[in-house]
């Protein structure tokens, strides 16, 4: 029958309808899509010592923007905001992702911050190195430079590079460095800085005098000793998640990447993720944030929530701050680690693509050995639903995923790996979607009738039977064996059942998908032979 033919047309004639765009496409062929989720600057920043203004964002809160660059994130949700650097650490590895930004309004509290107070005049010149969220700053310093001279040059070169979440002021000789947003997030910052001799020694500054060997000291205060970094402290008054949530309320995005890390707002964005993947919404999505906390407060954190469609990646003491890594771990699951040098692709190119080693263009490794993690804590993270970061073989100062893994890990209290990677989530969702696209496209506008006692199929176009369409999902599992996303479709096909249901136009059908695991583990032994 012609497409928008009548049956019933008598006038003479060709009629011949041209119908474009075929069949629906495979769910693998829409673009990934990526929502990131945190803080903006709904005001602007201004302080006088020095002179310093820092506009707000363009963007409302809780309103999903289009962002098709880190410029224009920066523009929306102001520049050196979470937002503004999530999206820059995706760009970075994904140029051509595909990313939506939603404000999350401050808590309205306290910004995280710390100190560093120069003392004495500068008897010689040396430079003052800053590490800043991955970014060095060197700021020289003259013979005779005063205390007030110093701390004021530090502030003009931290302000000026404007990407950084932080600002800097400067009184006599105390430079104080401020979250640009409140709330207890911005404990996690850290600003280390050196004294660099003109011989090109380096001392760092601690909480104890530092000599420059030039005069002038440094000490740091206000925040917070951890292990070998100083951190941020006193950020005080948690934000919430509810209203960014409920406004993506029935909207899928591919990967939701969200700055939070506390529970509250976890088990929020969590319980969307789980709603939003009922048959009723099949909205299937993925929900990334991460931790730099120390390595059984993260399992705690991770087996809490014990969820499939969570990640948490664990970079423990990260000079990077964790809503900047955790943007990238997201951005490199979808389209590999080509930015960084590596060979692995990612999910949008295959939905079972091995991500161990998945290299990140810009998270740079924790500056102490001691602060990097040992083979049994990568172990015990893989063991408790962290995915973590690990030092790269091929790019000495970066990292590597070590394996990606969802956060479950427990059944009913006991371990149990059935969804360990988060390739088994992404396998069988991109099964779901494809067949859902598929069998939409294929049976649109058909009747069902019972299996017929020959075998043979109805005459009547556009008819179907519970067996027929058996054997079409059966086809289009085989295919996805062929493509090397899901394995042993023979062997399960005795458990591939569709029967018609009591409700008359309905069949229920159980499908099984088996996902193609990665290769991640080799073992063996070398034998010396006599």
């Amino acid at each position: 029958m012609t497409t928008g033919l009548s049956a019933s047309r008598k006038t003479p004639g060709i009629y011949l309808a041209v119908i474009l765009g075929g069949a629906g496409t495979s769910s693998g062929d829409a673009p990934k899509t990526i929502l990131l989720q945190g803080n903006y600057l709904a005001t602007a920043i201004t302080a006088a010592s020095p002179a310093l203004s820092v506009a707000a964002g363009t963007m409302a809160a809780a309103t999903p923007t289009f962002c098709a660059s880190a410029d224009d994130a920066g523009t929306y949700a102001g520049r050196g905001s979470e937002l503004h650097n999530m999206a820059a650490a995706v760009f970075a590895q994904y140029p051509d992702a595909t990313v939506y930004i939603e404000g999350v309004a401050d808590g309205g509290g306290t910004a995280a911050s710390l100190v560093n107070t120069f003392a004495t005049n500068a008897s010689a010149a040396f430079t003052i190195r800053i590490y800043a969220c991955g970014k060095v700053i060197d700021v020289p310093v003259a013979s005779g430079d005063t205390p007030t001279v110093i701390a004021t040059a530090c502030a003009e070169a931290i302000n000026d590079e404007d990407t950084l979440p932080f600002t800097a002021q400067f009184l006599v000789g105390a430079l104080t460095l401020t979250a640009k947003h409140t709330g207890p997030r911005g404990n996690a910052l850290v600003c280390a800085f050196s004294f660099i001799s003109a011989a090109g020694l380096e001392t760092a500054i601690t909480t104890s005098s530092t000599s420059s060997g030039a005069g002038t000291t440094g000490i740091l205060s206000g925040g917070t000793q951890v292990s070998g970094e100083y951190c941020f402290s006193l950020g005080a008054t948690q934000d919430s998640w509810a209203n960014a949530i409920a406004a993506i309320a029935s909207t899928k995005y591919d990967r939701i990447i969200a700055s939070c890390i506390d529970s509250t707002n976890i088990d929020l964005l969590t319980a969307h993720l789980d709603s939003l993947a009922l048959v009723t919404s099949q909205k299937r999505q993925q929900g990334i944030v991460a931790t730099v906390a120390a390595y059984a407060t993260a399992v705690t954190l991770a087996t809490g929530r014990n969820k499939s469609r969570l990640q948490i990646v664990w970079h423990y003491n990260s000079r990077i701050p964790p809503w900047v890594f955790a943007a990238q771990v997201g951005a490199a699951r979808l389209i590999g680690d080509s930015a960084a040098g590596g060979r692995l692709v990612g999910e949008a190119t295959d939905p079972a693509a091995n991500l161990d080693g998945l290299e990140l263009v810009s998270v740079t490794a924790q500056n102490t050995v001691a602060d990097q993690p040992t083979a049994t804590e990568i172990e015990g993270a893989l063991n408790n639903g962290l995915t973590p970061l690990v030092p790269s073989v091929n790019r000495p100062g970066f990292v590597t995923v070590a394996r990606s893994i969802t956060t479950r890990s427990l059944a009913s209290g006991v371990p149990n790996y059935s969804v360990i990677d988060t390739s088994n989530v992404t396998i069988c969702d991109y099964v779901a979607d494809d067949l859902n696209s598929f069998l939409a496209s294929t049976y649109a506008g058909f009747k069902l009738t019972s299996n017929s006692s020959d075998g043979l199929p109805p005459r009547a176009p556009n008819v179907t039977t519970p067996n027929l369409i058996r054997a079409v999902i059966a086809q289009r599992l085989a295919e996805h064996e062929e493509a090397a996303i899901i394995k042993d479709t023979a062997a399960n096909l005795s458990l591939l059942t569709v029967t018609a249901s009591a409700t008359p136009g309905r069949v229920d059908c159980e499908i099984p998908c088996e996902p193609m695991p990665g290769l991640h583990v080799l073992g063996g032994d070398i034998r010396q032979l006599s």
